[in-house]
């Protein structure tokens, strides 16, 4: 088992609530920045867990929102699109999952006093959040979850 955590922002209209054979459980893919050789790539990890508290994060886990994510990541699975190119999947089993702070502060705002947690997320100039993924990712299957 590889412990990691990564912080990303939620892609497309962010997480969804599975009923599986175990209950409740979130789904979500985030977008990370992998630099490799000066060229800034995006990397997905589609997140899941079935803790009580981050299933009832999902109507707050909206898309582009940053996230600092912790947790197990799982086998990376492959899969094969409609055009017949294969694809890794990473999957990461999440034990925790905190809201980032970008920073910015409102204009009525005094400087000594912190921006929430919950404020938007604007994207910054060459770090935008893509609208869509760069390919499908197949759905979730109830014979394929971690848990």
């Amino acid at each position: 088992m590889m412990y990691t955590h990564f912080i990303g922002r939620i892609g497309r209209d962010g997480a969804k609530v599975v009923n599986g054979k175990k209950g409740k459980f979130l789904s979500m893919d985030v977008a990370t920045d992998a630099f490799s050789r000066g060229e800034n790539k995006t990397l997905w990890i589609r997140i899941r867990s079935n803790r009580e508290n981050h299933v009832k994060l999902a109507e707050y886990l909206t898309k582009g929102r940053l996230l600092l994510i912790e947790g197990s990541l799982q086998e990376p699975t492959i899969w094969t699109d409609k055009n017949g190119t294969a694809h890794a999947q990473l999957s990461l089993v999440a034990d925790s999952i905190n809201f980032v702070n970008n920073g910015k502060r409102k204009e009525n705002q005094e400087a000594a006093t912190p921006a929430p947690a919950t404020e938007e997320v604007e994207t910054k100039e060459g770090n935008p959040v893509p609208e869509k993924a760069p390919f499908e990712a197949p759905e979730d299957k109830e014979g394929d979850l971690p848990f």
